[in-house]
């Protein structure tokens, strides 16, 4: 079994290598997206750190699965700091070990769907992926090959929108975002805001974010197409933009609420309402923010019943895997399927 977790930060993969790298286990450099993160997190391991470096192979989770037999996964952008979580937990080390193995690579949540689709016997990529929305291109090109894995939601995040602290407004509808994307609305004096033209920023093509947009607030149609340098290809890049763009508000910005609240957080940035309701973990679980999405662990169908792969998805869909998702505090998304 290959010994590499491969974690893809939206534009950045994530090398996690499990104690020693194997000769060609990671996959080449892609194409993508978004801006290298660290985790900030709380210890994540219950294990105080003199007992973190190794368990006894009877100790572990899933038997067949230890930091000398992992299994390949690959990831989005908001899902780096669970693939580093898990790999803590399932091999019982602790999180300096863990983030000490942590390399950067580039790549993207698009690239990551058309890898797997297109080696559906698993001789150059992943085992199991967490990953997010496939963008509508790769659902159209690779439409029957979806047939060949199991994809099963794991948690659920949102489209979050946002501008600079200086900006008054404080709510949008779902509505008023569209005719500003399609470009019916141009002026913040229109939405209750300043006399100001609107600067909206959108992400490329491939990225996760740009995804869930198309998906979730254009819902088939086209945006206007934004000047070249109000399209962001990085979600980190994108946050700052914002931000700084010219310190009073003008400029409006989305991303994902895990990656925008907890991986990149800016003072100088506000998350608005969206139909009066506010982003937050409890309004996403329970489906009152207008603009959320699952994102899913995969796997091939052909992995045998009795293999480590397999049993790793079967874990993250347990208990232990709700836990451990909420204790890094992302959403749980299968409320009612189990």
């Amino acid at each position: 079994m290959k010994k590499t977790i491969i974690v893809l930060c939206g534009g950045l993969l994530l090398l996690l290598a499990a104690c020693g790298n194997q000769p060609g286990a990671a996959s080449s450099p892609v194409t993508d997206s978004t801006s290298a993160v660290t985790t900030t997190q709380a210890p994540a391991t219950s294990l105080p750190p003199s007992e973190s470096a190794s368990l006894p192979a009877s100790a572990l989770p899933i038997p067949g699965i230890d930091k000398d037999h992992y299994p390949w996964i690959d990831g989005s952008t908001a899902n780096h700091p669970l693939l580093a979580r898990i790999y803590r937990e399932i091999c019982g080390v602790d999180k300096e070990t863990s983030e000490t193995m942590v390399n950067f690579d580039l790549g993207s949540t698009g690239s990551i769907w058309q890898k797997m689709l297109s080696d559906k016997k698993g001789n150059s990529t992943p085992d199991l992926w967490i990953v997010y929305e496939a963008p509508e291109d790769v659902k159209k090109i690779h439409k029957k090959d979806f047939d060949d894995f199991e994809i099963e939601p794991l948690g659920r995040d949102a489209l979050v929108f946002m501008v600079n602290v200086q900006n008054p407004v404080e709510n949008l509808s779902v509505q008023q975002l569209y005719d500003i994307y399609t470009g019916k609305l141009t002026n913040w004096k229109e939405v209750g805001g300043k006399d100001e033209p609107i600067i909206a920023f959108q992400r490329n093509a491939d990225s996760g974010s740009q995804t869930l947009f198309m998906k979730l607030l254009m819902q088939g149609k086209e945006p206007m197409k934004p000047p070249t340098n109000q399209l962001i290809s990085t979600m980190g890049m994108l946050i700052d933009q914002v931000a700084a763009y010219d310190g009073q508000g003008s400029s409006l910005g989305f991303s994902v609420f895990f990656y925008a609240t907890l991986m990149h957080a800016n003072p100088a940035l506000k998350l608005l309402s969206v139909d009066g309701v506010a982003p937050e973990n409890e309004s996403i679980l329970k489906g009152k923010y207008p603009l959320t999405n699952d994102f899913y662990v995969v796997i091939r169908k052909s992995e045998p019943a009795d293999s480590p792969v397999r049993a790793l998805r079967d874990w993250l869909l347990s208990e232990e895997g709700r836990r451990i998702l909420e204790e890094e505090q992302y959403v749980w998304g299968r409320e009612g399927l189990d």
